[in-house]
């Protein structure tokens, strides 16, 4: 009955549908019971179950609800972290380190950049053009490398991104095929 009442309150994230479902079954639920709490079949539980037990409730819950990061980039973790034999406390110690001023999502990024390797701080959020204002170009590079990821021209009426496609790894196609997945991300995000 709480877990039909929280989602049906809130869009729960898929790592705090995962993380309830996880604490029902080391509770002693039995699959069915949680099923119905979250509303979603066996297979679907079961996937959760298989990502929260490779990465861990603690490492979990230093990122927090990440409502911007859907299944596959949480698999594509826990992938990682099992391929790498990673110990969610290095992780955890990681993100204590570079997490002080990050909301949920940014801490997942920095949690993924810690299992892979880079250490990088959180990005600072991009700075809106004043209605009005004028035209200017800005360049966004990867913190590690210092490649240029992209550029941007911001102007009052809109914002113009441009990646090129060589050297990118295919980081343009994987924008466009989640900016839904990204924006709906941000619409949680902007009122924290």
């Amino acid at each position: 009955a709480q877990g039909q009442e929280n989602t049906a309150r809130r869009g729960l994230s898929f790592v705090e549908k995962a993380n309830f479902a996880a604490q029902m079954r080391d509770a002693g639920y039995k699959r069915k019971a949680i099923c119905d709490a979250l509303t979603i079949d066996k297979t679907v539980v079961s996937r959760m179950l298989l990502i929260v037990d490779r990465i861990g409730l603690d490492l979990i819950a230093q990122i927090g609800a990440a409502p911007g990061i859907g299944r596959d980039r949480w698999n594509h973790m826990a992938n990682l972290m099992e391929e790498r034999a990673t110990d969610p406390a290095v992780i955890i110690g990681a993100l204590s380190l570079l997490a002080e001023r990050s909301n949920s999502d940014q801490r997942f990024e920095l949690a993924l950049g810690a299992v892979m390797g880079k250490h990088a701080g959180p990005k600072p959020a991009a700075k809106p053009v004043a209605p009005g204002g004028r035209q200017s170009r800005r360049k966004i590079q990867n913190a590690s490398t210092g490649a240029q990821i992209a550029a941007v021209l911001l102007n009052p009426e809109k914002v113009v991104m441009t990646i090129e496609r060589e050297g990118s790894g295919g980081f343009e196609d994987w924008l466009v095929e989640n900016l839904e997945e990204i924006h709906r991300g941000w619409l949680a995000n902007r009122d924290e």
